[in-house]
């Protein structure tokens, strides 16, 4: 049995690893993020003062990624966005998920491996989930067991000195809210133009993709769950409105110029509904 705490960089498994290292020994046996590589530069820099901060615990620290590519990589070269319209949310299943759970197999043969995961107690609809088919792993939210909020684990930081923890994601996670796109529009202009970038490459994609599958015939793959063979898709997601930020405004994603002139005030909300 190996208890392994999935370090996502962020505010709740660092307040899992300050419980497990000042307040609480949780019998963590490693501890393992796994790099998207385009995660915010604040992030990569906390990463540098945990390792160092497991190192002088002898605590085993490990950065592992996927093999091949990164997720702009990869998003970019299919054209897609990381989260498509019927699709799943690639960010946590083929750079996360997938990834941690290859590198355990391989670093623990044999073992039945328990994962410590950083959830708080304000969000348990997120503990409830359905492991992947032949999973045995088992998984502890140690923050949901203490009740710890993220108010809590806020506080918890700011007792040892570890106030400077952002919130981790990829630069361009669709899940940003309009605070955090604006403060990426307005403070980092390269990220932003990375942003820019994959949503053009989506846009051209789409429609092309689309096609594909109407001039194939409208074909479909056997198997549980069916599904356009692999290059083509059954939806043209951009002509349907998705974007690559999911954030609304008055019902509808913008696209990342309507961002911009939202936020420079160059057009009224009601005009980009």
């Amino acid at each position: 049995m190996k208890r392994i705490l999935s370090f996502g960089g962020g505010v709740d498994s660092t307040a899992i690893l300050v419980t497990h290292l000042f307040t609480e020994d949780l019998d963590i046996d490693h501890v393992v993020f796994s790099d998207t590589g385009a995660e915010a530069d604040a992030t990569y820099e906390h990463l540098d003062f945990v390792e160092a901060l497991c190192a002088d615990a002898n605590l085993p620290f490990a950065r592992v990624s996927r093999a091949g590519e990164t997720i702009t990589e990869f998003t970019l070269r299919l054209g897609n966005v990381p989260v498509m319209g019927g699709g799943s949310h690639v960010c946590s299943k083929k750079f996360k998920g997938e990834v941690l759970a290859k590198w355990a197999k391989a670093t623990y043969p044999g073992e039945t491996i328990t994962w410590l995961i950083g959830i708080e107690a304000n969000e348990k609809r997120r503990a409830v989930f359905t492991p992947p088919a032949g999973d045995t792993a088992i998984y502890e939210h140690p923050l949901i067991e203490r009740n710890l909020t993220r108010a809590d684990c806020l506080e918890l930081l700011k007792t040892y000195g570890l106030g400077h923890v952002v919130k981790s994601s990829c630069v361009f996670c669709p899940f940003l809210s309009v605070e955090e796109i604006e403060g990426l529009y307005r403070n980092d202009p390269e990220k932003w133009e990375l942003c820019r970038e994959i949503e053009h490459k989506f846009e051209e994609t789409s429609p092309i993709r689309h096609q594909d599958w109407i001039d194939a015939g409208k074909p479909l793959t056997k198997g549980k769950k069916q599904r356009a063979p692999t290059g083509m898709w059954s939806r043209d997601s951009w002509a349907e409105g998705r974007r690559l930020f999911l954030k609304k405004i008055d019902g509808k994603q913008l696209t990342i110029e309507e961002w911009e002139r939202h936020f420079d005030g160059l057009i009224p909300v009601q005009e980009v509904a």
